[in-house]
């Protein structure tokens, strides 16, 4: 991938939904909350934060998404640096946060929360997860580090403008796309794997979330989840072409 969506606010944030659509069907990658880092140094969480709010913008980062929950809002740094972390000590602990548990939530029903209990990974789930999280952790250590190198040093101090000129270049082109992909899961996946803080993502495009085991009523179906995005080619071109670049 070697460009944004160069258009702000609605035209980028039309983008970002219809990504989503893949890991509201999937339920997204790992990780629960977290109140202290797990992987990235403090300066790699600012540098991801602010990078990640540039590939979903919220109201602190654009005007034109006032009342709409970007990055930042999801805790989109929470999910990806617990997600980094998942697999490390793990001793005789609890399961890692890989894959959620279920049937169901209680977020449409009562008694406990049942996604909250992460299954046991059997060894060769083990090994293939220990490869992918290492692959993803030296990524991200360099992709941070090329981020710094681009702005002259601290990605955090680029100006907006300059931030997306960097995610937008060949040199980062990469990091963007395994960026924008880790974002959406964070912002839209279930928030038992860390992200989608507050449902702010499920609410912003008005998505029930599980409704297991109550289903789903007449007006949920009816009314899906709002505008379909397909209809906008031009979108839809640079989703595909984004999504075939990850």
């Amino acid at each position: 991938m070697n460009t944004l969506p160069s258009q702000p606010g609605p035209r980028r944030r039309t983008v970002i939904a219809a990504a989503s659509a893949a890991v509201l069907a999937s339920g997204g990658c790992s990780s629960p909350p977290s109140r202290t880092l797990r992987f990235f140094t403090s300066h790699q969480a600012a540098v991801v934060t602010d990078a990640t709010a540039r590939i979903a913008p919220g109201p602190r980062d654009d005007p034109a998404e006032a009342g709409h929950p970007g990055a930042r809002e999801a805790g989109v740094t929470a999910y990806i640096d617990a997600m980094l972390g998942a697999l490390d000590d793990l001793g005789a602990g609890p399961p890692p946060p890989v894959f959620a548990g279920g049937p169901w939530s209680n977020r449409h029903t009562s008694g406990p929360n049942l996604m909250a209990s992460f299954a046991r990974l059997d060894p060769v789930a083990r090994i293939a997860w220990r490869k992918r999280l290492t692959r993803w952790r030296r990524q991200y250590t360099s992709g941070i580090a090329t981020l710094d190198r681009l702005a002259g040093g601290d990605f955090t101090r680029a100006a907006a403008a300059a931030q997306d000129k960097i995610l937008a270049s060949r040199a980062a082109a990469g990091f963007t796309a395994l960026l924008f992909e880790h974002t959406i899961e964070g912002m839209y996946a279930v928030p038992e794997y860390g992200g989608n803080r507050g449902l702010a993502g499920w609410r912003d495009i008005g998505f029930p979330g599980d409704a297991q085991p109550r289903g789903y009523t007449a007006g949920e179906v009816e009314r899906s989840d709002g505008h379909d995005p397909a209809g906008q080619t031009g979108v839809v071109a640079d989703v595909l072409k984004l999504l075939g670049a990850i």
